[in-house]
């Protein structure tokens, strides 16, 4: 393991990012994972309150634009005892530290304290707007005039990258180390596909992926996917699923070989081998 064990999870409104606190909490409880709760935790309010929407068959809420909580987590890794960090902030937070351009000592602490960062992406939710990345204008139709204009999406999580790079003072004159990056391309289970998390990134955000690639080690970053809910609660016949058989038993992980992994803890595992 390189650097310290503190880890930022990055994800703007509804990323999925709460749900998958919830989840692992879960996972940690019930001792289903490679990583394993050491004792218990304190202040965990919020994610304890995600994880009671679950187990009653209800959707998360998203956390609150105000909050900012410190989730600290003890747990048991390969027969080590370390206390695993994430933060808990409201998804506009990250939204605005696009819009604004700007941000504050608790942007700054979390850049600079944390060598390791998960960023949530939710491949389903990218917006298709007029690209150049994609096609040039020569092959835009009538039909793109009804899309959405303005900055793509893929072109704001640049702009995040380059903000709390900035916020951390880390340059971009060498390849990056650190912080090592783990993407995780969240809600999987809406995209219906068998492709995986690389080539989904590539297809979703491609200029997105050229900026990672050219600006990180190939080593210090990973992309995976992840689907903490596995299928929306929407439905009777789903929430009965969640009452009967319990969060924990759902969610899962498609690594690099597309394979699905139900252990919701090694997204956890990857950041810290990373």
């Amino acid at each position: 393991m390189t650097g310290n064990n503190e880890i930022l999870i990055i994800g703007p409104p509804k990323s999925g990012k709460t749900t998958f606190l919830a989840q692992l909490y879960g996972r940690l409880v019930d001792k289903k994972g490679r990583l394993r709760l050491a004792c218990a935790p304190e202040n965990i309010d919020g994610i304890k309150r995600a994880y009671d929407r679950l187990t009653g068959g209800e959707e998360t809420e998203s956390t609150p634009s105000t909050d900012n909580l410190e989730v600290k987590i003890p747990v048991i890794y390969e027969g080590q005892e370390f206390e695993l960090h994430c933060k808990d902030y409201g998804g506009e937070q990250v939204r605005d530290l696009v819009a604004l351009m700007e941000y504050d000592k608790t942007w700054i602490d979390r850049a600079k304290s944390n060598d390791r960062w998960i960023l949530f992406i939710r491949p389903a939710e990218i917006e298709h707007r007029f690209d150049l990345s994609k096609r040039g204008y020569a092959v835009k139709d009538q039909d793109e005039s009804s899309l959405t204009s303005g900055t793509s999406d893929q072109s704001q999580f640049i702009e995040l990258m380059q903000v709390l790079l900035h916020a951390r003072g880390t340059g971009m004159k060498s390849l990056i180390d650190k912080p090592r990056l783990i993407i995780a391309l969240t809600c999987w289970d809406e995209l219906k596909s068998n492709s995986s998390p690389e080539k989904i990134l590539r297809q979703k955000m491609p200029l997105f992926t050229q900026f990672i690639a050219a600006n990180w080690l190939p080593e210090a970053f990973r992309v995976i996917g992840v689907s903490a809910q596995e299928f929306p609660l929407n439905t009777e016949e789903a929430r009965d699923k969640y009452l009967d058989d319990m969060p924990q038993s759902f969610g899962y992980l498609v690594l690099g070989d597309s394979q699905k992994d139900k252990d919701l803890t090694r997204l956890i595992e990857e950041a810290l081998i990373l």
